[in-house]
């Protein structure tokens, strides 16, 4: 990847991949279920433990919206990339390492810890999460 100057764009362009999981942290803890959807392709996909299946903005920010009214009310989610690959100039993966902070913790209890795979598609030059999936580490 390179600019019209010849100078090199892969450290700028994994820094705007590596920034999608801030997004996540940012609406989640504004409990913002817009913000968070809005980080998502149209038809992007979400899977969690427990069955969870989400497909689409729509269906992402009504998931979101029970869920900061519900379970996850009060909290905040902790993420910290472990893995930038790049599929293509359009495409990327991100591996991070984190999980969901209860109210007052200041880090992620073992039993909520992840591992998490997003799926990243670039379109019309904003990087948008197309697939994201989680796994329990404890």
């Amino acid at each position: 990847m390179s600019s019209s100057n010849g100078t090199s764009t892969v450290a700028t362009e994994q820094a705007a991949v590596a920034a999608v999981p801030q997004r996540i942290i940012a609406a989640w803890a504004g409990n913002d279920a817009d913000a968070f959807a809005a980080a998502f392709t149209e038809d992007g996909t979400m899977a969690l433990p427990g069955g969870v299946f989400v497909k689409g903005r729509p269906g992402i920010k009504e998931f979101m919206a029970a869920g900061y009214a519900g379970p996850y009310k009060g909290t905040r989610v902790h993420g910290e990339p472990v893995d930038v690959r790049f599929i293509g100039k359009e495409g990327a993966i991100v591996v991070t390492v984190g999980g969901v902070l209860a109210p007052g913790e200041t880090e992620v209890a073992r039993e909520r810890s992840v591992r998490a795979i997003w799926v990243l598609a670039k379109q019309d030059g904003e990087w948008l999460i197309a697939a994201y999936q989680n796994t329990p580490l404890g």
